[in-house]
């Protein structure tokens, strides 16, 4: 990809911006920059690793058990509203 020109006054045009030359030429060293370095994550060799399911695969750092509480949703979301009609929270209107 980095043989491929990458058009400054399109991504400009694109992203609705007016950039000087000195700002498009620092841009191009920054995405030419970018787009080496994903190069180089693409030709990383991976054929070998197992996928990872989760960042955290130790034991001590499991989520405790989904156990269902006798808590109904709707008080306990209205316990703390200022007021409340027909089941729900009165808001003033923003408009």
């Amino acid at each position: 990809m980095s043989e491929s020109k990458l058009d400054i006054d399109h991504l400009a045009k694109l992203a609705r911006i007016r950039l000087s030359e000195d700002e498009k030429l620092r841009l191009m060293e920054q995405l030419q920059s970018i787009v080496g370095y994903c190069s180089k994550v693409v030709a990383a060799k991976t054929e070998n690793l197992e996928p990872l399911v989760h960042a955290f695969e130790h034991e001590e750092n499991t989520w405790d058990e989904d156990i269902p509480n006798d808590v109904e949703p709707a008080d306990y979301l209205t316990e703390n509203a200022p007021e409340i009609k027909e089941n729900q929270i009165v808001v003033p209107k923003v408009l």
